[in-house]
């Protein structure tokens, strides 16, 4: 089974230091995200120079994140806790399928708002309408359910994924977002493991240690195996064993961003290969 390091695991490296990290703990690729990409080309990188440092490690770009909002009016999110956020922005979807052009990235994120308003067949639409858009780049899109957005589980989402029914369009499980919310194991299994298109581990306390569930999600969460997630049971739902599709390592901790670079990717991977062994 082959590993992503994702972006946010190792989120104040550079590019040849996140590169070099990912070979040396022994992933197969690493993520991107749209403002960390725009940073890079604002710096002066070329395609072919970040081409190039791919190529001397062996390592591939397997994700890009985020797609925020993708059923909304596009336009200012006006998430105060998201300064600047927009939603269904084209320019991110721009960036988005050029990165699918340029280096041949397999999946992006999809989520919704950041609200309660319910997503409806509106939802439906654009989802599918977003995955037709994807579909000539060779891209598959993933809708992620968050548990402080309109789309806060995965039998929501997976209602979404079905009625579209675009064959490049899937789900994304994040286990940080399904134990943080209902944690419905009927409805995860009732999704099918072909329906994960893209399955982000991290691990974490069960209960919220804080009363800020959304800053915990980007600041506290733990290396897979180092915290409360029954994550053997989780796996055997969503990568059953035998199948190759990628796994990517999530871990959001402003503990491993202390760390260098190398040393917080293979802390991320550490304990995954025990949980593999279920």
């Amino acid at each position: 089974m082959s590993t992503v390091l994702a972006w946010g695991t190792v989120r104040p490296a550079s590019f040849p230091d996140r590169v070099a990290a990912a070979a040396a703990a022994g992933y197969d690729a690493i993520g991107l995200s749209v403002p960390y990409y725009r940073h890079l080309r604002e710096q002066g990188w070329t395609h072919a120079e970040m081409r190039r440092v791919l190529d001397d490690f062996g390592i591939s770009i397997g994700e890009v994140e985020v797609i925020f909002g993708f059923c909304a009016e596009p336009g200012p999110a006006n998430v105060p806790e998201r300064p600047g956020l927009v939603y269904a922005d084209p320019e991110v979807e721009a960036v988005v399928l050029r990165l699918a052009d340029e280096f041949g990235v397999p999946h992006a994120q999809a989520v919704g708002t950041f609200d309660t308003e319910p997503p409806g067949e509106r939802a439906v639409r654009a989802f599918a309408a977003l995955c037709d858009r994807a579909a000539p780049h060779g891209l598959s899109i993933a809708l992620e359910f968050v548990p402080y957005t309109n789309i806060p589980d995965v039998a929501t989402a997976a209602t979404i994924v079905s009625a579209a029914g675009r064959p490049n369009g899937g789900l994304c499980v994040d286990s940080w977002h399904f134990f943080r919310g209902n944690a419905d194991w009927h409805e995860l299994a009732k999704a099918g493991s072909e329906s994960f298109t893209m399955v982000q581990v991290n691990d974490g306390p069960v209960v919220a240690e804080t009363g800020n569930v959304r800053l915990e999600a980007v600041s506290r969460r733990r290396c897979p195996g180092q915290g409360e997630f029954d994550l053997r049971r989780f796996l055997d739902v969503v990568r059953p064993p035998g199948d190759p599709r990628p796994i990517s390592v999530e871990v959001y901790s402003t503990a491993l961003d202390r760390l260098p670079s190398a040393d917080a990717a293979r802390a991320a991977l550490a304990g995954l290969p025990d949980l593999l062994r279920r």
